[in-house]
């Protein structure tokens, strides 16, 4: 659940580049005849992502008649298997910090995904605003999914703005083995609607347990570490660590579930007064 800039690219490179080579015909010409039509398609998308209206855009985006298959070939033949085309595929790839996956904030990017898919939505295939840089678990889990009201949309990494507000939190478990319990602490900027959306994100990709088990990882070969710190220098200094560390990785990369587990371990008393021991 990270924040990426829209790409610079538009739909009129896409087209350009998908048809400059493709000697498929009639694939390249109907392409090429709607071209005016995916530039009012992007202009409306665009429109629609910043105003979080995404769900209602199939009833403003022209008709595409017969030019559907030509229009999703557009991309799987030529964004995708296209040498000029794949050009525009990496540089909308190239839109991720870190090469990290925005939908989960843990995998690698490795693909597209469509975020109204190019099944229901042929005119949006090769619109890079609607062109998001995912990791293959958060891509085939989307899958074809498309929304049907305000409330069912995923977030958008493009166009939701999530604000500098610590909304990713977890707490630790007391026991043994410690585990850290991930949740969402909504800002008091976000509406309802939007506080539904991110906490419908975070489930529908099942963050939860995915950031639980990363830190589960974590806790395990941090400890000796931490232990050896609580040892050496004490409470008030392991703790000091832990939040220095927490504050390292909001500072770089925002709402991460490596800095909402070392704030957890600094708000632990358990934890910072040898509760590692029992992990």
């Amino acid at each position: 659940m990270l924040q990426l800039e829209i790409p610079t690219v538009t739909v009129a490179e896409a087209i350009a580049a998908v048809t400059q080579r493709m000697r498929l015909q009639p694939h390249s010409s109907r392409i090429l005849a709607r071209t005016a039509d995916m530039e009012a398609a992007e202009k409306l998308y665009i429109t629609a992502g910043y105003n979080g209206e995404l769900h209602a855009l199939g009833r403003e985006l022209p008709a595409t008649g017969n030019d559907s298959e030509y229009l999703v070939y557009a991309y799987d033949g030529g964004l995708v298997a296209g040498k000029q085309g794949r050009v525009i595929y990496d540089r909308i790839m190239e839109g991720t910090p870190h090469e990290r996956c925005p939908l989960c904030g843990r995998g690698i990017a490795t693909t597209l995904d469509h975020q109204l898919p190019k099944s229901e939505y042929p005119l949006l295939a090769i619109i890079p605003a609607n062109l998001v840089p995912a990791c293959s678990a958060c891509n085939q889990r989307k899958s074809s999914k498309a929304p049907v009201d305000a409330s069912d949309m995923l977030l958008h990494p493009y166009f939701d703005e999530l604000g500098a507000h610590r909304w990713l939190r977890a707490r630790i478990h007391e026991e043994s083995p410690a585990r850290a319990e991930y949740f969402i602490e909504p800002a008091d900027t976000w509406s309802i609607t939007f506080t539904d959306r991110v906490v419908k994100h975070f489930n529908f990709f099942g963050l939860g347990r995915q950031y639980a088990v990363a830190a589960a990882g974590k806790l395990a070969t941090a400890r000796i570490r931490h232990a050896g710190l609580l040892e050496r220098a004490g409470s008030d200094e392991l703790r000091l660590h832990l939040a220095e560390a927490a504050e390292g990785h909001w500072l770089v990369s925002g709402n991460t579930w490596e800095g909402a587990l070392y704030a957890a371990l600094a708000e632990s008393d358990w934890y910072v007064n040898g509760g590692m021991n029992e992990i």
